[in-house]
């Protein structure tokens, strides 16, 4: 999974730190990111020229720095060029993925807080710790997590898998396991069984914790959770028509298993296939 970086280690920490020439620099506009052709970040050295007033420290991969160059501008770099976000999923090796998602995910979260909710003031960086901080009526705001589940629903020898309906604006177009947002005053178990309730009308029954993963991509801590079907509730699957176009029973020996490995979907899938998942 995009987390799996070992033996590198990865440092979130908050650091009051300035950039470094070797340093490496994401550099943002809306939704795209300046790499090389190749999916390399452009070094501080390299941007020294372009005027850039504030870099922001990010995050640490064994000792190398990464900080966000704060600015409006969309900066222009010899040898480089904006690719969407979501293309960092595509990097390699693992830990290239991990801090390209983490980035991403800090830097919707500063742009989302430049002012107060409370007030409407600027809101300007905390002196201690990585948070925005209003120098009129006190508020503190800290990095938001949108928390969500994930489950493998099974009965016996069979996965059960959805596909979403391309109406609902999700881009996957593969078989896929349930997943939904973590609501207000609910658990994580009570999401899984009203997220499989409301998406293929089954009851599940002996939940049990899997594993979770960052997925900075959209601000989400993802939980994943195993699940029996409860067969007193029913046995077919009865897709909910505006999330999911289609909803099925997979034998272990039929299930299709992305390609991808870092996404904990994947991961889950990938074990119920190979019998450690039952």
């Amino acid at each position: 999974m995009i987390q799996h970086i070992a033996p590198h280690r990865f440092h979130n920490q908050w650091g009051q730190f300035s950039p470094a020439d070797e340093d490496k620099i994401f550099c943002f506009s809306r939704r795209e990111v300046l790499t090389d052709r190749d999916g390399h970040l452009p070094r501080y050295a390299q941007l020294k020229a372009l005027g850039v007033e504030e870099y922001r420290y990010l995050f640490s991969i064994d000792q190398e720095r990464y900080f966000l160059a704060w600015t409006d501008q969309r900066l222009e770099l010899a040898g480089f060029f904006y690719h969407s976000d979501r293309d960092l999923r595509r990097n390699h090796p693992t830990r290239k993925a991990l801090s390209g998602f983490t980035a991403v995910h800090l830097n919707q979260w500063y742009r989302a807080n430049r002012y107060c909710g409370r007030c409407g003031a600027a809101l300007v960086p905390g002196p201690d710790e990585r948070r925005m901080d209003c120098p009129r009526c006190g508020n503190r705001v800290y990095p938001r997590l949108n928390p969500a589940i994930i489950v493998a629903v099974t009965d016996g020898d069979r996965l059960l898998m959805t596909r979403y309906n391309p109406r609902s604006g999700h881009s996957v177009t593969h078989y896929v396991l349930i997943a939904g947002f973590i609501e207000i005053g609910e658990t994580a178990e009570q999401a899984v069984e009203r997220e499989v309730l409301e998406e293929v009308g089954l009851r599940v029954k002996n939940i049990r914790y899997f594993g979770s993963q960052p997925w900075g991509i959209d601000g989400n801590l993802t939980l994943g959770y195993t699940a029996e079907l409860d067969r007193s509730g029913g046995m077919n699957p009865h897709a909910e028509e505006n999330e999911l176009s289609d909803a099925k029973w997979f034998p272990r020996s039929e299930v299709p298993v992305p390609k991808d490995e870092l996404s904990i979907t994947s991961d889950m899938i990938r074990r119920f296939a190979e019998g450690g998942i039952r």
